[in-house]
């Protein structure tokens, strides 16, 4: 949809259409839309609140919540919002933590995504050892890392399909979300739910859930901020340009969702 006019709140945002209130967020459940805060600190804090939504939700139906975090610094903030305004509302026994992709550095390296999520949210809340799922990136062989990954995967969905309830992914101002690249191998993946995948740009390995895995899960987020990604998001969301990898996270079934700052949006 067209968003003819709009009006920014610091907590929601009012949509209008042709004239008229279309949806109103705040507070309500999300379908399928796009939803743009001030700024990135309040785009943050509005993703704590639907992660302890959607965690409250799965947790009360599966009797846990398996979540897919993904790394950059609009998650950083959700982390320590979570951790200051949220520690109490969820049950973190009941959470496990995966990631939908990884650079192929050490937990202490300060590109890890797990890394951050290990400083900012995993050790503050003290969330049990057997709920945080690693990528092994100390292994010399990044395939066999991603095959590990997968079985793990698979091991901790059991006869079930691997349905994540959510899976948190953020956008390049190249359009790739996860560790999906343009022109890297892993965008043609159709068996594999996690793969390795080689950046030319970087010179170096990724592990990044591919678009089979990421497609089946139950809600998917994207994080976007800042101005450098309005161009992105006015080709896909607006145009609807799929050459771009994140423009290929199409399920047939479940929710995609789409959190963005006021600049971010501001091509749409």
């Amino acid at each position: 949809m067209r968003i003819k006019n709009m009006m920014i709140f610091p907590n929601k945002i009012l949509y209008f259409a042709h004239g008229k209130i279309n949806k109103k967020y705040y507070g309500e459940p999300m379908n399928n839309k796009s939803f743009i805060f001030q700024n990135k600190s309040e785009l943050g804090k509005n993703a704590a609140q639907q992660f302890v939504r959607i965690g409250t939700d799965s947790i009360k139906q599966n009797g846990r919540f398996s979540v897919a975090l993904s790394g950059g610094s609009t998650p950083k903030i959700m982390y320590k919002e979570l951790v200051q305004n949220f520690k109490d509302q969820l049950d973190w026994r009941n959470v496990h933590f995966f990631w939908s992709d990884e650079r192929y550095v050490p937990l202490s390296h300060p590109d890890s995504n797990a890394g951050m999520a290990k400083r900012y949210l995993l050790d503050p809340l003290k969330v049990e050892t057997g709920n945080i799922h690693y990528v092994q990136t100390n292994l010399p062989d990044a395939g066999r890392a991603a095959m590990l990954y997968e079985k793990e995967i698979l091991n901790h969905f059991g006869n079930s399909p691997p349905r994540f309830d959510l899976v948190l992914l953020g956008l390049g101002d190249d359009g790739h979300t996860a560790s999906l690249f343009p022109g890297t191998q892993a965008l043609e993946e159709r068996k594999r739910l996690v793969a390795a995948n080689w950046v030319e740009k970087f010179q170096a390995w990724r592990i990044t859930f591919t678009y089979p895995l990421i497609n089946i899960a139950e809600t998917r987020v994207f994080l976007v901020s800042g101005k450098g990604k309005a161009p992105v998001v006015q080709d896909i969301l607006v145009r609807k340009n799929t050459r771009f990898p994140a423009a290929r996270i199409n399920p047939a079934n479940g929710n995609v969702f789409w959190l963005l700052d006021a600049e971010a949006a501001a091509s749409i």
